[in-house]
């Protein structure tokens, strides 16, 4: 009975103490917030990064977006989220109270996001789908998203490139689309379609995923929309739509692409092994990539990237 006793008490302790924590967060945000929003012109996005539960820096970009551009609409949708204590959106649902579609293929994460406080506090959707080039537009139409949204975030670890290139019925003002950086500027390539794409079964390095930067930049042209910037992680690449676009580009004097420097790659264990830019992709160099221009199939060790 006292280990019941006891490990009841540590665990409404820790509840507690996050929560705190929490709030602490959100106020030192705020005061970011409203730092940054006084900034008539950055040098590029990183200067008004800031991290509460994105990943990296991107909470600060796109609270600093958003406030250049009130009118836009206040709602979002987040595609790949898994149980959403660390997302792109999450601040931006606490702190600016905007409506919320989520769309995560783990059902477990799923659950977990319908029992979290925030689920009840705000207007937030979730739905539990694995998203593919040939369902995207029917599930955004079954949730009933409006085809005008403030923010679209995608990150699904995979095939981001084809599924963006197929999405057709939403307009959004603000797209976040993750890049593979390991894929460098100057070549658009990208990773082959596969319907059932989990990153982690396609290569045990966890590093054969997603598009270059080009690839998305050319990509997101097409459909009228320009890159204002990535965060200085080097992941995540902020398009506005051109409307927006046109006034965006006087307030960030670079449109500055950054390379990533973190070492995500794992060995056939699943345990970190911190390579190098070059050993990385010695690792993945025979794999299949497709160039966007000649749509042709050709081995990563043929792009010249290990040059």
């Amino acid at each position: 009975m006292k280990k019941i006793l006891k490990k009841n008490l540590s665990f409404i302790i820790r509840k507690v103490f996050n929560e705190e924590i929490q709030k602490e967060l959100i106020i030192k945000a705020k005061l970011l917030s409203l730092k940054n929003k006084n900034l008539k012109k950055i040098k590029d996005l990183s200067q008004v990064e800031f991290k509460v539960y994105s990943q990296w820096g991107e909470d600060g970009i796109i609270d600093w977006l958003i406030n250049k551009f009130p009118k836009i609409p206040k709602n979002f949708l987040e595609i790949g989220t898994e149980n959403y204590q660390e997302a792109n959106t999450r601040f931006l649902l606490i702190n600016k109270n905007w409506d919320g579609y989520l769309i995560e293929a783990d059902k477990l994460a799923v659950k977990d996001i319908k029992s979290q406080k925030i689920f009840w506090k705000h207007n937030l959707r979730v739905e539990n789908e694995f998203i593919t080039k040939d369902n995207i537009n029917r599930v955004i139409k079954k949730i009933k998203i409006p085809k005008k949204i403030g923010l679209l975030s995608l990150d699904i670890d995979g095939i981001d490139y084809w599924i963006l290139g197929k999405l057709s019925v939403l307009e959004p003002s603000i797209i976040i689309c993750e890049y593979n950086s390991l894929f460098g500027h100057k070549k658009a390539i990208t990773v082959p379609y596969k319907e059932n794409y989990i990153r982690s079964k396609e290569h045990y390095s966890n590093l054969y995923y997603g598009a270059s930067i080009k690839a998305f930049i050319d990509l997101m042209k097409k459909k009228n929309y320009f890159l204002i910037g990535t965060n200085s992680a080097g992941n995540n690449a902020f398009f506005l739509k051109k409307n927006i676009w046109n006034k965006a580009k006087k307030f960030v004097v670079k449109k500055k692409i950054f390379v990533s420097k973190f070492r995500e790659s794992r060995d056939t264990k699943g345990k970190l092994t911190f390579l190098n830019k070059k050993e990385s992709l010695n690792l993945i160099k025979n794999k299949i990539m497709i160039d966007i221009k000649s749509k042709k199939k050709i081995r990563l060790s043929k792009l010249g990237l290990l040059n």
